[in-house]
């Protein structure tokens, strides 16, 4: 596998005497397991910074885009760069933030200092999809919650029950469900996108999750993967483009 920043490789190929020879085979003729280039929607959370870390070791550059703070992401490689967009409802900075991506990847938690409606996913869906219209990207991996019912369908008793808990937990679960329910509506309609029904945290391990389109006959657990492992499923669906218009279910795979 080539770094994705690679233009060109040297490649071992037979020729028709028996001989090996060398031939300069450009790297986008190559299939790319990446993304060239994402936006990150919630870069300075701890899903964010784990799709940064991958996108460094990998190659892949970034437009890392916070509310504030611009400071909290460290070590930003040549070619990437950081955006502050205060709100979700700015459609020129999200416009400029998207451009040149190849796709958008959200990563947005819901905080105590974030729950106004200029920071909300849900209230501000319409915003993100004309600005990346307008950038020239249709692409867009969502990240929600495992215990999130498909669009569409009615939310599952266990989101409903956390949806009415007091304080952030409770704002976050109805935030979720919201993205869920706008999907269902057909928010995102002009765009290819996938909302990933995952199961993450930080204590989760680092070992690549599994997909699956939904519970029947999966080999889902419960059980969650680390950020940085998420990050990476998320990156290579951004390309792989197998969960389109779709929301599987993404977590460590089942034992036994």
């Amino acid at each position: 596998m080539l770094p994705n920043n690679t233009h060109s490789a040297t490649l071992w190929v037979a020729a028709s005497n028996g001989q090996l020879g060398v031939q300069e085979i450009s790297a986008d003729k190559l299939v790319r397991r990446l993304p060239r280039r994402v936006a990150v929607l919630g870069a300075a959370g701890g899903l964010g910074q784990g799709i940064l870390s991958v996108c460094k070791a990998e190659g892949v550059q970034f437009t890392a885009i916070v509310r504030s703070r611009p400071n909290r992401i460290a070590e930003v490689p040549s070619g990437s760069r950081v955006a502050v967009v205060t709100s979700l409802a700015d459609r020129p900075a999200l416009t400029e933030a998207f451009a040149g991506a190849d796709a958008v990847l959200t990563a947005i938690g819901l905080t105590s200092t974030s729950a106004d409606r200029s920071a909300l996913l849900s209230a501000n869906m319409n915003a993100v999809e004309e600005s990346m219209l307008a950038a020239g990207v249709d692409r867009i991996v969502v990240i929600n919650t495992l215990l999130a019912s498909l669009p569409g369908s009615p939310a599952s008793r266990i989101l409903r029950f956390f949806s009415w808990v007091p304080g952030a937990m409770g704002r976050g679960a109805s935030e979720q469900q919201a993205v869920i329910d706008a999907l269902g509506s057909r928010a995102f309609s002009s765009l290819r996108w996938t909302l990933v029904r995952g199961g993450l945290n930080s204590r989760g391990r680092n070992e690549p999750p599994v997909g699956a389109a939904d519970w029947g006959g999966a080999l889902n657990s419960w059980a969650p993967v680390s950020y940085e492992a998420m990050g990476r499923w998320m990156l290579e669906e951004a390309e792989a483009n197998k969960f389109v218009c779709a929301a599987p279910l993404v977590s460590r795979r089942r034992r036994g």
